[in-house]
């Protein structure tokens, strides 16, 4: 929705502004892993980004080719932290109401 444009902009406009501070050619995100999250929206917003800070912005989509699937067997090799919401406060308690209506359903 909205809100989700407006929170990738937020985070791709830290990254690109990170990029261009740091002297890099180029800047991308890791959202586009997700199977919930539009890789097209991600990189158009990238690329407007990219004129304005002067930075190339890198499009990709990292779910394809099994890219979340490998996501996860890596985080799991190596013990990194995977969390079950995008990362907002509205995501966050959306989840936990979704796992107490588990909870619930279990108990019955």
């Amino acid at each position: 929705g909205a809100r989700c444009m407006k929170c990738y902009r937020l985070r791709l406009e830290e990254a690109a502004k990170a990029a261009r501070d740091g002297g890099f050619d180029y800047f991308t995100t890791t959202l586009s892993i997700s199977p919930l999250k539009n890789a097209k929206a991600l990189n158009e917003i990238g690329e407007q980004l990219g004129r304005q800070y002067g930075v190339a912005h890198l499009p990709a989509d990292f779910k394809k080719k099994e890219g979340y699937k490998r996501s996860i067997l890596l985080s799991r090799e190596y013990g990194l932290y995977r969390q079950d919401y995008c990362g907002c406060v509205y995501s966050r308690l959306e989840r936990e109401r979704q796992k107490q209506q588990g909870k619930k359903g279990e108990e019955d």
